[in-house]
């Protein structure tokens, strides 16, 4: 069980710090002065920073949990990405057009606790 939750962290946060580190790494690259993402707590000016800066830490604690170094960097990840996604869902401005998207943002942070676990267990190992 140990294991699955752990390979289940993995493939979770991997493939979203990814996407969000080269969302906020484009929007540099373009030029953008603002980006705006109202799930996400920070001001539109802000918003490219944090996830350069975000998925940058994300980055570099799934290879230092890889290379089975300062694993507690990993499970920090993981809490961040989960309170994020609570967030994003219970207290952002952004209104779901129905209950199914609604759902799926539900769905998106029930994913991200069964994430958060899995750093959990692969920081105590």
């Amino acid at each position: 069980m140990n294991f699955i939750l752990r390979a289940y962290s993995f493939l979770f946060l991997l493939p979203l710090t990814l996407f969000l580190f080269a969302m906020g790494v484009f929007a540099y690259l373009e030029g953008r002065k603002e980006l705006t993402i109202d799930l996400l707590p920070w001001a539109e000016a802000d918003v490219r920073m944090w996830l350069v800066v975000l998925g940058g830490f994300g980055l570099l604690s799934i290879l230092l949990a890889l290379l089975k170094k300062a694993r507690v960097l990993y499970a920090l990840h993981g809490v961040l990405v989960f309170c994020l996604s609570a967030y994003a869902v219970f207290l952002s401005k952004h209104r779901f057009d129905g209950e199914t998207d609604f759902y799926w943002g539900l769905a998106f942070v029930a994913g991200a606790l069964g994430a958060m676990l899995g750093a959990m267990v692969h920081a105590r190992k």
